[in-house]
């Protein structure tokens, strides 16, 4: 349970980071959706990650606390 755990605190750090890199892969998916079709469907994929990445660090945050 406890290496399940630490598997889900790496994951957590590695998604934090890369959502400093995300903001800039959404504004080029945006404008590649500005141009053609096929841009479009990046900014929700990449909408649900930054959601997804939220919920889970509140997740680690509350367990964090717990403990």
């Amino acid at each position: 349970m406890k290496n399940i755990l630490l598997i889900l605190h790496a994951l957590v750090l590695i998604m934090t980071i890369s959502i400093v890199i995300m903001p800039n892969l959404w504004m080029v998916s945006v404008v590649a959706g500005a141009e053609g079709l096929k841009g479009i469907s990046f900014p929700i994929i990449w909408t649900i990650y930054a959601v997804l990445v939220f919920f889970t660090s509140a997740f680690t945050f509350s367990w964090l606390v717990k403990k």
